[in-house]
């Protein structure tokens, strides 16, 4: 049984601060006294999971303000159970939160947020945990090319159709990349959320499909409290998951009642 949910894939792209200094070099300082402009939103991508296209908002080729992709995107964030970013707690949220607050637009403060970056970090050992190299790692479908700096010149100072194309075509493929990466690790990673109890099920049943979990091994913490690992029973799903002594019980009442071997 697949379990219905709003699984919400996204990313954004940036400008850059526009200001004064007197030359270039590793060790200058740029003061936030020197910046004429500050940095908006550009584009933000975003992809449901299921869904076969990717969509996505940009602040407009004339007149460069991000308000209106900000409260249009903050409501599809509010659909989602679940949202999903490479390196988005530390970017991309707070991006999205600072600009809403600039227009004092309404956001919730927290989501319900996996970070693919942090979890690459957390539970794997790669050589690099940017999202192109973690897909070329995996031979994962890869990220486009940007175009290197010179596209966002273009498109910030020259306001150029076809560069900011170029942006919008790179940032959805960026979507495409992430949700690749997500479908390979999920397995691997512990469940952000227990999928099954949300749709009314109990929580010995898988928390990524909602199919009835089974038992791999029993463990006694040094609290004395017993604790069981379970994997699901759907050979297609390679999702694990802990549960605690009494769900445990639960789940052979559930075996005795349902006479499940």
């Amino acid at each position: 049984m697949k379990i219905t949910r709003k699984r919400l894939f996204y990313d954004i792209e940036t400008s850059f601060c526009k200001g004064h200094f007197w030359r270039p070099g590793y060790n200058q300082r740029i003061g936030p006294e020197q910046i004429l402009e500050y940095a908006k939103i550009i584009s933000i991508h975003w992809k449901w999971e299921g869904a076969t296209t990717v969509k996505n908002l940009n602040w407009g080729l004339k007149k460069q303000c991000d308000k209106k992709l900000v409260e249009r995107f903050i409501k599809e964030m509010d659909k989602a159970d679940e949202i999903i970013s490479h390196n988005g707690k530390r970017f991309d949220t707070p991006w999205i939160r600072t600009r809403a607050l600039k227009h004092d637009i309404p956001m919730r403060h927290t989501y319900n947020e996996i970070d693919t970056y942090k979890m690459c970090k957390k539970y794997l050992n790669l050589p690099s945990n940017s999202l192109k190299e973690v897909c070329k790692y995996f031979d994962l479908p890869n990220k486009k090319d940007a175009g290197g700096l010179s596209t966002w010149i273009d498109v910030i100072v020259n306001k150029d159709k076809a560069a900011l194309e170029h942006l919008l075509f790179y940032g959805d493929g960026d979507i495409v990349s992430l949700e690749a990466v997500f479908n390979k690790i999920n397995g691997y990673i512990k469940p952000n959320m227990q999928y099954a109890v949300l749709r009314g099920k109990d929580k010995y049943h898988c928390p990524e499909c909602g199919h009835l979990g089974r038992l791999r091994k029993s463990y006694t913490t040094a609290a004395g409290t017993m604790q069981h690992y379970f994997s699901c029973v759907d050979s297609s799903c390679i999702t694990s998951f802990k549960v605690n002594n009494k769900t445990y019980m639960d789940f052979l009442q559930h075996k005795i009642i349902n006479n499940i071997l």
